[in-house]
């Protein structure tokens, strides 16, 4: 009984370790099938990264590469601009050298130049000058080969020109000064001649040269400033026409009076408000408009610069008239008006009775009298 117990008892030990050895074969048999898929995954990973690489090198570096060379070719191509530069700025700085080097020949030459063409100038008024030394010279020895009577002749002559041109410089071309110039000039010759027989032509002369320097030339002149005072004087007037008043006379009545006085007082109030009933000893007449007035004041300024023209110009006709068509005007106006013009009209009267001519004397005397000379020296009497 016990050694069947011992060896059912060993019996189910065997069992266990055989059941035991095997559990272990399986174990050991697992792990081989799964080992597998860990180098799978390493040879996928592989081959990913040897494709990513030959890609990088195959885009990426390539374009790295093409980009390296292109910025190499850029910064030679600007390496060679700036050379370029350098070399032309080197070129500019020799050329500026070279003329500043150059300058001072250059201004030497040019002083040089200017010092040639002003010898030539000056030697040609040189030689102008001796020409005219000649002249004078050979002139002066004619002279001193003249008698005195032709001598005396020449300047006679010359003289009554003279005299003659002074009077047609004063009437025709109304320049007196240079009639006096004239007559100065003349005296001057028969002066020279220191004969007692020309003194009365020389009194003559000299009358004619004081009256010609009372002449007031420049009459027109002051008359233009005159008037264009007066205009500035009037554009700064307001001419105004003021309109007649209403005055309303209002007996108020006492506090103490009946209520239909009061009644009556407030009334005639209103009545005089409304409308007004006044006795004139004199016609009634209509009253001018502010556009009206204003036009004849610019009517007015128009023919004052009309004047102001004619003055400059000397044309007394059109002066006259647009003086007194302006003067005509502002009568008008201040018969018409109240307006107070009295002044303007004054000075208006004063303008209109000025002359824009000077003063002229009716003849030269000295004329007639160098003329008697001149034509006894054509017939050859001496004086």
């Amino acid at each position: 009984m016990t050694e069947q117990s011992t060896s059912k008892q060993e019996e189910p030990q065997e069992v266990i370790e055989a059941q035991d050895h095997e559990a272990t074969s399986e174990n050991d048999s697992a792990p081989k099938r799964g080992s597998a898929l860990p180098w799978l995954l390493v040879i996928v990973l592989a081959a990913a990264l040897a494709g990513a690489g030959w890609a990088g090198y195959r885009y990426v570096y390539q374009d790295l590469i093409a980009t390296n060379q292109q910025l190499n070719e850029q910064v030679t191509a600007q390496e060679q601009k700036l050379t370029d530069l350098q070399r032309e700025l080197d070129n500019k700085l020799a050329e500026l050298e070279r003329q500043q080097q150059q300058l001072p020949d250059l201004v030497k030459r040019q002083l040089q130049q200017s010092e040639q063409s002003l010898m030539r100038s000056v030697s040609e008024q040189e030689q102008r000058q001796s020409d005219l030394a000649r002249a004078v010279q050979s002139v002066q020895a004619e002279l001193a080969s003249l008698d005195v009577s032709q001598a005396t002749a020449w300047r006679i002559l010359e003289a009554r020109q003279l005299v003659a041109q002074a009077s047609n410089k004063l009437y025709i071309d109304q320049a007196p000064e240079l009639a006096l110039q004239l007559l100065e000039l003349a005296d001057t010759h028969l002066a020279a001649l220191n004969n007692p027989a020309y003194q009365a032509a020389r009194q003559a002369i000299n009358d004619d040269k004081v009256a010609l320097r009372s002449v007031d030339a420049d009459r027109h002149l002051a008359v233009a400033m005159e008037l264009s005072s007066l205009r500035a004087r009037l554009l700064q007037q307001d001419w105004r026409i003021n309109a007649p008043t209403r005055t309303l006379v209002n007996e108020e009545p006492p506090a103490d009076a009946p209520w239909y006085e009061h009644l009556q007082a407030s009334a005639s109030t209103l009545f005089q408000q409304l409308i007004r009933v006044q006795h004139r000893e004199k016609p009634i007449e209509p009253q001018l408009s502010a556009a009206f007035v204003e036009l004849a004041k610019q009517r007015v300024l128009l023919q004052l610069q009309l004047a102001q023209q004619a003055a400059l110009s000397q044309t007394d006709e059109l002066y006259q008239r647009s003086l007194q068509e302006a003067l005509a005007l502002v009568v008008e106006l201040e018969q018409q008006s109240d307006l107070e013009l009295a002044a303007l009209r004054d000075d208006l009267t004063k303008l209109a009775a000025q002359t824009l001519q000077p003063d002229l004397p009716e003849q030269l005397r000295s004329l007639a009298l160098i003329n008697r000379h001149a034509q006894a020296v054509n017939a050859g009497v001496s004086q």
